[in-house]
């Protein structure tokens, strides 16, 4: 079965909010425009994998659409994307074979369909650690995190949130065995960095500048 990634899903989710702020303006030849750009984008995302939504695009062609009657035609589709397949608790400490007590994440609260990349906080040792997945291989990345949240923008996801420093250390010169501190900001809440994540080469982008 031909599914859509989490990420490709969290952008039609996008488009489909910015869908309906553009149905409360008035000019309508911009309207007309916009809409249309909108629908495109939207079903590209799903005939890549050559699945055809056309009765999606259908009740959503209304100026009369809710974000209540959004939210449920949203939930139908969810079908056609792949979840978020969870590591073991033995995949996990393999992750991170150099951390003696690996705090493991509660996950029930999270919708894997909604869900590229797993992030959790240690709030007692001021840790984040990050698990996703490159050519489909189990990798992960963890970091000091500052208690402290400030509004600002994400440096994953690139959405406006609470964010906090994440630094990560590695070393700089193997043979005289000093280290360096790279990160930048980034969500605090890992499941809302997931819900506004679009575009996976960002979270690619950030692993490889701080590692």
């Amino acid at each position: 079965m031909n599914q859509i990634k989490a990420y490709e899903f969290i952008k039609v989710k996008q488009r489909v909010n910015q869908l309906i702020r553009l149905y409360k303006t008035n000019d309508i030849q911009t309207h007309a425009m916009q809409k249309q750009i909108i629908f495109n984008e939207i079903k590209e995302i799903f005939e890549a994998q050559h699945i055809y939504i056309d009765d999606f695009i259908n009740q959503i062609d209304d100026v009369t659409l809710t974000k209540k009657k959004a939210s449920m035609l949203l939930e139908n589709l969810k079908v056609h994307v792949e979840a978020f397949e969870l590591p073991t608790s033995n995949a996990l400490h393999k992750c991170f074979r150099k951390v003696k007590k690996l705090k493991l994440p509660e996950t029930d609260h999270i919708d894997l369909k909604e869900t590229t990349f797993l992030g959790w906080n240690d709030l007692a040792s001021h840790r984040k650690y990050i698990v996703y997945r490159e050519d489909n291989q189990l990798k992960g990345m963890y970091g000091d995190l500052s208690p402290t949240k400030v509004k600002g923008f994400c440096k994953i996801c690139n959405a406006e949130s609470y964010v906090s420093l994440f630094l990560n250390q590695s070393k700089h010169n193997k043979k005289e065995g000093t280290y360096t501190k790279k990160g930048d900001y980034i969500c605090y809440d890992s499941v809302a960095c997931n819900g506004q994540l679009e575009d996976i080469t960002r979270l690619y982008h950030f692993i490889e500048q701080t590692k």
